[in-house]
């Protein structure tokens, strides 16, 4: 007998330039269950975005060729309900207007970090990918739903028609 198996665990994108860094995202998420995919910078990051899903992506700020802010935008447009962290050692008004109008950055992780408070950020940012998904497939099964009962007015209103005395 097979035991069942449990939920796929959450898939988390981890972009920055410097190794040690992605070391450590890594194996602190990876204890907790989740599957990670790391990329050494923005470039990486891009290509692992067109060809895997992912529920939280998590950004350096300060990386050589876009910014973190600029990478998390185009991360948007490919994966729109993926939640995006972004992870800054310094927060300014500009950036968090950039964030919230370009990225919709769903929260900032500022260096140095706290490990409880990381993680709960990284949890509620999976929480808030799940619900967009089963939003999402609510949607299209009521959508479904609503042209099958379309269908089913049209042969009724034809088979009315047809009983009709002239």
């Amino acid at each position: 007998m097979n035991p069942t198996p449990g939920p796929l665990p959450v898939r988390v994108l981890a972009v920055d330039d410097e190794e040690i860094v992605l070391v450590a995202l890594r194996e602190t998420l990876r204890q907790q269950g989740y599957s990670v995919v790391t990329a050494q910078g923005v470039v990486e990051g891009l290509e692992r975005l067109q060809k895997e899903s992912f529920a939280v992506i998590l950004s350096d700020q300060m990386m050589p060729g876009l910014t973190g802010l600029e990478f998390l935008a185009q991360a948007r447009k490919l994966q729109p309900e993926a939640s995006r962290l972004l992870i800054t050692a310094e927060l300014n008004v500009n950036t968090v207007i950039d964030a919230i109008n370009k990225a919709e950055i769903f929260r900032f992780i500022l260096k140095p970090w706290q490990r409880d408070e990381f993680l709960g950020t990284v949890k509620a940012a999976a929480e808030r990918h799940q619900a967009l998904v089963r939003v999402k497939e609510r949607l299209a099964l009521a959508l479904a739903e609503n042209d099958c009962l379309r269908t089913r007015i049209k042969e009724l209103e034809r088979l009315v028609g047809e009983t009709r005395p002239d």
